[in-house]
């Protein structure tokens, strides 16, 4: 059987080891949140996949990772995960945070807090859907997402408007009417970085800044100007209470891999990998394989 560390600075020191040697994914995200495979699912497709390691990092939710753990069998290395929104100078970001254990009740109060505005968010994201001449009820909406303490949002909002709105896509639905600054949308509160990586250290986590490609972090690589900025920001989220950075995400291009990979490393920081699959055909790019290197 294969264990995680105990202590905060050896899981950080792992998660940066098996990164360096490749054939691992530390973010995928299932039916408990925006994904479409299943916990039990995304353990079998990690095995599938020759993967050494995973972690399941589902948005606000930790109430899958025993089924995908379990799923996986005990010859791949699990991370029960989570993935948090915060906000860095006005803009949304987000944090992964990695824990040794299946259940951290000081996490799992504070995800039912965030559950909680996701919910009051998305009754009244519903009203203005419906206002806009699309029929959906909450209990439509409840049925594109998982059971018990599953994290319901925009992605399932998109499903229904792709099933019964004539949207051709998800992304198509965020374009029109569930993005930031869209006729539908609504945001929700947002927690500072500090804040959410000391909900993630008291737990005796470790705190990594999710995919910084996505936030434009990482535009025109090759420029000094892009890696002064870069090297600021990552500093400013060290300074927050970050860990690490996800260095080699699924849509990183080579390039910003690099900048990202020599920054990180310049800063002390650990570097992770993770393909942000959500298990179906859309923007988010497939599960890693076993073969998979990123350096």
């Amino acid at each position: 059987m294969l264990n995680v560390p105990q202590s905060p600075g050896d899981l950080a020191l792992l998660l940066d080891r098996l990164t360096l040697a490749g054939g691992v994914d530390l973010h995928l995200h299932s039916t408990c949140s925006d994904g479409a495979k299943t916990p039990r699912e995304v353990g079998q497709a990690a095995v599938e996949h020759g993967l050494y390691a995973f972690a399941l990092t589902d948005h606000d939710t930790m109430t899958g990772v025993s089924e995908a753990k379990e799923s996986a069998g005990d010859d791949i290395l699990f991370f029960p995960g989570i993935e948090c929104s915060a906000v860095d100078c006005g803009s949304e970001i987000h944090i992964l945070g990695y824990f040794s254990h299946l259940f951290v009740p000081e996490v799992e109060a504070y995800l039912e807090e965030r559950r909680r505005d996701r919910r009051e968010r998305n009754y009244r994201m519903l009203d203005k859907i419906r206002a806009l001449g699309y029929p959906i009820t909450e209990e439509a909406l409840l049925s594109y997402g998982g059971k018990g303490n599953a994290s319901i949002g925009r992605v399932h909002m998109a499903l229904w408007l792709v099933d019964n709105g004539g949207f051709k896509s998800v992304s198509d639905a965020f374009r029109v009417l569930l993005s930031e600054g869209k006729p539908a949308y609504i945001a929700r509160p947002r927690h500072s970085i500090s804040e959410v990586t000391n909900v993630i250290k008291k737990a005796q986590g470790v705190a990594v800044l999710a995919h910084p490609v996505q936030y434009g972090w990482c535009r025109f690589p090759d420029r000094p100007s892009t890696r002064l900025r870069l090297r600021e920001r990552l500093l400013r989220c060290k300074e927050a209470g970050i860990d690490g950075v996800e260095c080699f995400h699924g849509e990183a291009l080579e390039d910003e891999r690099r900048l990202l990979f020599d920054v990180t490393t310049e800063l002390g920081l650990i570097r992770t990998a993770g393909s942000d699959d959500h298990g179906r055909v859309d923007t988010h790019a497939p599960m890693y394989y076993g073969s998979t290197t990123f350096i």
